[in-house]
């Protein structure tokens, strides 16, 4: 049998990046969409919705990539590629180096056109809506219902002066139930006409599980016939258990029947033990195993497990990697994936500065399996994501705010930080 070929990102120059031309992420629930986590969301056209993937500031950032220059705001772009371009400015391995060499993800028009700015995406992501059953502490009002209860009840965080912290998770947002219902039956209606040029297609939380539009695109895909088709679910794995036998039921058959061609579950754990249950309010490891294991043991689906990484949950994680080291003795494929947290700089673990975690992330490293070339390429990303923290010294004045933050969480959810991190308490 031969190989299928293996057709790379056509690139034309630096740093031109493959998701910002074969990657859509949806933001139902707040009638955004965009390219990248890290990125600018720009609001859907409810009269245009077919053209989410090439709407103007896409496309300009595109064109600027073409041109030889990061969409930085000097060079007319949003400036939301910063991340990638301070790690590769320190020489490591950034979320856009290791994107351009996974293959098989290319727009169509792009093998014609390697040129083309209008193009059909490849791998379609779609945040439902935000039924929660967690409360993260890196987490907000847009991503959890019960991250907004909580602010309801309580009002916004403060940072250590007393000013409200200026960030977007503490608004209380209109969310009109009819426009996320308008913006789900049209990306129901797109995926029916446009699914067979997929090569991935994501649900995101709030608790994929526990949302009732997940049976709606199961039966959607009943409709679609793509045998090359990655699904893909991340969920934090704290639901019912006979809730999520039965899904992972429907999803068997949807692979057996070949209208999608393999399955993907991404469990969303950022350590382990009793930091990770903080860090991730409602986690209960041992629940979260019974799940895993379950998952583990059903070898038909691939199985990743992905960390937000923040001040704390760095020294928990490589008792998570260990964890998953055991379960590769029963099945060999499962990924590890991380990324850094965005969106709260006191929760960063910069503020600490390099050397406070220096010993932490050679643990990390060390820990890190190396069995495959993914292995070895996420290890890399993960030393040159580390590598990006530049700054030696704490920085006191941050510190002082996170502090002061889990001292307010702790006073709203009856727990107690200092017992669990005394480390963090300088």
């Amino acid at each position: 049998m031969f190989e299928k070929e293996k057709k790379y990102f056509p690139k034309v120059t630096d740093p031109q990046c493959q998701l910002k031309w074969n990657w859509s992420t949806l933001w139902l629930n707040e009638g955004t969409t965009n390219s990248c986590h890290r990125c600018l969301r720009v609001p859907l056209d409810p009269n245009n919705f077919d053209n989410f993937h090439n709407l103007p500031h896409k496309i300009k950032e595109r064109e600027i990539m073409l041109s030889g220059k990061w969409p930085t705001k000097e060079n007319g772009g949003s400036g939301h590629c910063t991340f990638c371009k301070k790690v590769e400015d320190r020489g490591g391995v950034s979320d856009r180096l290791g994107m351009l060499t996974i293959p098989n993800q290319v727009p169509k028009e792009l093998l014609t056109n390697n040129m083309a700015t209008s193009v059909t995406p490849k791998i379609l992501e779609i945040f439902l809506n935000d039924t929660c059953n967690l409360k993260c502490t890196y987490c907000s009002t847009k991503e959890s219902s019960q991250w907004e209860s909580e602010i309801k009840k309580y009002g916004p965080l403060y940072d250590h002066t007393g000013n409200i912290l200026p960030d977007e998770s503490y608004k209380i947002r209109n969310k009109p139930k009819d426009r996320q219902r308008l913006f789900f039956e049209k990306t129901k209606q797109w995926i029916e006409k446009n699914g067979h040029e997929l090569v991935k297609l994501i649900l995101l939380g709030g608790e994929t599980f526990y949302q009732s539009e997940l049976q709606e695109i199961l039966d959607t895909l009943k409709k679609v016939k793509n045998p090359h088709l990655e699904f893909s679910i991340v969920s934090n794995l704290m639901v019912k258990e006979n809730i999520f036998k039965n899904y992972i039921e429907q999803i068997k058959s949807l692979c057996r029947n070949r209208n999608i061609g393999r399955f993907d579950l991404t469990a969303s754990i950022d350590g382990w033990g009793p930091e990770a249950e903080y860090a991730r309010s409602g986690l209960k490891c041992d629940h979260f195993e019974k799940l895993f294991a379950y998952a583990v043991n059903e070898k038909w689906m691939r199985l990743n497990t992905n960390s937000t990484i923040t001040a704390m949950t760095v020294r928990s994680l490589p008792l998570l990697i260990e964890k998953v080291k055991f379960y590769r003795k029963i099945n060999k494929k499962i990924l590890i994936r991380f990324g850094f947290v965005t969106g709260k700089l006191h929760l960063h673990p910069n503020i600490y500065g390099y050397d406070f975690w220096k010993q932490d992330i050679k643990n990390i490293l060390n820990a890190m399996p190396t069995d495959s070339e993914v292995d070895q390429l996420t290890k890399e990303s993960l030393k040159g994501a580390f590598d990006s923290i530049s700054n030696v010294e704490p920085d006191k004045k941050i510190i002082k705010t996170f502090k002061f933050y889990l001292d307010q969480l702790d006073k709203r959810r009856n727990t107690n930080w200092r017992s669990v991190y005394p480390y963090l308490d300088i």
